[in-house]
């Protein structure tokens, strides 16, 4: 075999194992209010998937350089805009934020002003689901934050993984890459990272 010069440069692909669908349990390491929806940035706490995007960060800024890599545990909940699915966005927003509260006992009054803040180390339960992808002509699944559930409904097994979302034929055809909500990885000395 030819050997090259710039062997030692090169970095190597990991073999990072992916997250699969189904329930875990999670803590909200902060919330952050962007003006199209509330942001959730969180990581698993237990079981074999512990710190799982904490540690998903760290490979991805190995493998492609720190400017590159973004956290990606992040549940987004998309704020009214006037449009036909504003019930759906209020319903999901209201459920997951009585969920957390109830869950966790802060005793936010959600019908008032309040700090997202609030919400940074609150534990819960995930649902993830397989969302499927489509990129320069390659397609796969990869686990998405599907919606928040009680610690009771996840220790008890009462909840329902969903199906996976599938993309529609044209767009597994050819899917353009989407411009992604900006979101900054949580650096704060609190942090476990």
């Amino acid at each position: 075999m030819r050997a090259f010069e710039d062997f030692n440069n090169i970095k190597e692909y990991t073999t990072f194992q992916k997250l699969p669908a189904g329930a875990y349990k999670i803590k909200i390491l902060r919330a952050e209010d962007t003006p199209d929806a509330l942001c959730l940035l969180f990581d698993i706490v237990d079981g074999e998937y512990q710190d799982y995007f904490k540690n998903k960060l760290a490979d991805d800024r190995k493998s492609y350089g720190a400017d590159k890599a973004k956290f990606k545990g992040v549940l987004r909940f998309w704020y009214p805009d006037g449009g036909e699915h504003d019930d759906s966005k209020k319903r999901r927003l209201k459920t997951a934020l009585k969920t957390i509260n109830d869950s966790n006992r802060l005793g936010i009054d959600f019908t008032k002003e309040w700090d997202g803040a609030q919400l940074s180390g609150a534990v819960v339960g995930m649902i993830f689901r397989d969302k499927e992808w489509s990129y320069n002509g390659k397609t796969g699944f990869t686990a998405q934050p599907y919606s928040v559930i009680s610690l009771d409904d996840l220790n008890s097994g009462n909840y329902k993984i969903p199906e996976p979302m599938t993309l529609s034929p044209a767009a597994t055809a050819y899917s353009a890459p989407t411009a992604a909500v900006p979101m900054t990885p949580p650096l704060d000395d609190d942090l476990p990272f």
